[in-house]
């Protein structure tokens, strides 16, 4: 009984000491990578990779930029285009409204000017058959100073701007809009004068000769027709031009000089308006 009672007095130490022995022990270190090699590299790796995550945020943010500048372009390129139509709209009513006053009796031109002229009767010098009695008179000769010209200062003219040459335009198209004839006629002529090669040159010519074949001025209609498409054959108003010359010579039986505008507009302004409606004016000379 005392031998087993020793025993398990034993084997009761021998396991408090092995528990001692275990709670007693150190645990192993925590191991941090990053003081090795390969934690090293990693972290070189995420710093370099910096500089190209903000080359990305930059090309991000150009991109939103650039977006925006498109949509401001395609807004801004749609209200010019507005704006073209209605001048254009504006351009073909007025036209459409000189072609039906072209087609009518005309508006005669105001010779209140040659009205009120008078005849000038020559007056018969009276002849004369008494003898002309001559004196001799002894002339002394004196000298004569020459007179002083004083001469006055050269006015030097400033070149108009393009802001002066639209204004003037726009004034004299204003009158042929508002049909104001003879006051368009005097301003077209003025404004050519002043700017024979101006940008608007090529209309001032076109409304001119239209306002004179509705004041049937038919001669100086032609004049300014034709220097529309001779002057300036790449404007936009050249093949319509050259078709309103074309019906004026319709308009007097000159049916072989129309046909003939007729046949070149179809050939130089093909794309052209004027070359569809010539095109149907020839086949009704052709009938």
């Amino acid at each position: 009984m005392k031998k087993l009672y020793l025993a398990a007095l034993c084997v009761e130490s021998i396991t408090l000491a092995a528990v001692a022995h275990a709670e007693s022990r150190q645990l192993p270190p925590i191991i941090n990578n990053s003081t090795y090699a390969d934690g090293a590299s990693y972290s070189s790796q995420a710093s370099s990779n910096q500089p190209m995550l903000e080359m990305l945020g930059r090309m991000d943010a150009l991109q939103t930029e650039v977006q925006q500048l498109r949509g401001m372009l395609e807004q801004q390129g749609h209200e010019i285009n507005n704006l073209q139509q209605r001048q254009k709209n504006i351009y073909s009513d007025i036209n459409t409204r000189l072609q039906a006053l072209e087609t009518g009796a005309g508006i005669a031109l105001s010779t209140s000017s040659s009205a009120t002229s008078t005849m000038v009767t020559p007056v018969a010098s009276k002849k004369t058959t008494e003898p002309v009695k001559t004196k001799q008179i002894q002339v002394k000769q004196s000298y004569v100073k020459p007179a002083q010209v004083k001469s006055s200062p050269v006015k030097v003219v400033k070149p108009a701007s393009k802001a002066d040459e639209k204004a003037a335009f726009d004034k004299a198209f204003m009158s042929v809009k508002n049909s104001h004839y003879q006051q368009a006629i005097k301003q077209l002529e003025q404004f050519l004068q002043d700017y024979p090669d101006g940008s608007y040159s090529d209309n001032a010519h076109f409304w001119l000769g239209s306002v004179y074949k509705v004041v049937n001025n038919i001669p100086a209609a032609k004049v300014n027709f034709q220097a529309v498409y001779t002057q300036f054959p790449k404007s936009e108003k050249a093949a319509m031009a050259m078709l309103k010359l074309a019906d004026i010579y319709k308009e007097d039986n000159n049916t072989a000089k129309a046909q003939q505008l007729y046949t070149e507009i179809t050939t130089q302004y093909a794309d052209s308006t004027a070359a569809d409606m010539a095109k149907k004016k020839l086949q009704n000379i052709g009938q």
